[in-house]
């Protein structure tokens, strides 16, 4: 039966069956698709919860009437229920693009079940250059994931996918360099964190699966190799230049300590949401 709001997530359901669709499908690295339904469902991972208001009131200006949206990387539903519950009224045409096939799998099996209307496409971006064109393209720390050195060749691959005056809303992280030998510190620290947040959850008992030390050692070192990969805070601005996007707006949201600081005096890690053009 389609619930009363079909863009209602059930996170707990998400977390099982994502769990099941990343066994069978994810060899990303971290087995990242087997662990984020359950950390999101524990509250670990809780940034889309915390940005909804501000990407809904930033983006739904930008979304016209059927307007061709694509979401490049998601790994749940949820960054289709956000841009639904702001845009479903002008009946936006959403592709969600992801390289890896278990959050495809779960996104069709949700949007399935609620009759909502999203096209998934299993792609890597990186090698996305000619596709489309959107009129509107949402990463939301997709870049995080892109290695250093490839960076450029992931956003001038999106600014040819672009159509003439569209927007790209580019969700990413930014923060002082950690030293690699602090490695094996910061990922002590977001174990701990990680195991503490989900023993006060719902889902505590996931602890007692025998893959899960493995995962979660698998997960804490794929999070630590991308926080020393974090660029700097000028560095997305200017590969955003280079790819002949212009800037029309930033916003910069600092990041509270959660579990691990490079020193006291070092700045906060920030948050940004960069919206682009490409004319």
């Amino acid at each position: 039966m389609t619930p009363a709001d079909p863009w209602n997530e059930d996170l707990l359901w998400q977390a099982h069956r994502g769990m099941e669709l990343g066994r069978a499908h994810c060899t990303c690295e971290g087995r990242y698709h087997w662990s984020y339904g359950i950390l999101r469902a524990a509250g670990v991972t809780s940034s889309l919860r915390m940005e909804e208001a501000m990407l809904a009131s930033l983006m739904s200006p930008l979304i016209g009437d059927h307007a061709r949206v694509m979401i490049g990387g998601s790994a749940d539903p949820g960054l289709l229920c956000v841009v639904g519950r702001f845009s479903a009224a002008r009946r936006p045409q959403i592709t969600i693009v992801d390289r890896c096939r278990a959050p495809l799998a779960l996104i069709e099996e949700f949007t399935a079940s609620r009759t909502l209307d999203c096209r998934t496409l299993q792609a890597d971006l990186l090698a996305f250059e000619g596709r489309g064109p959107w009129d509107n393209i949402l990463l939301h720390y997709t870049a995080d994931f892109v290695v250093a050195g490839s960076r450029l060749r992931f956003f001038n691959s999106l600014a040819a996918s672009l159509a003439p005056g569209g927007t790209l809303v580019c969700v990413s992280m930014s923060g002082p360099k950690v030293p690699p030998e602090r490695k094996r510190d910061l990922k002590s620290a977001l174990r701990d964190y990680t195991l503490n947040g989900l023993r006060q959850s719902p889902l505590a008992a996931q602890e007692q699966d025998p893959e899960f030390a493995r995962m979660l050692d698998d997960y804490t070192e794929a999070c630590a190799l991308r926080r020393l990969n974090y660029p700097a805070t000028n560095e997305l601005r200017d590969l955003l230049g280079q790819a002949a996007f212009r800037i029309m707006t930033e916003h910069v949201t600092p990041r509270r300590r959660r579990f691990f600081e490079i020193d006291p005096t070092t700045e906060p890690d920030t948050s940004s949401i960069i919206i682009a053009t490409r004319d």
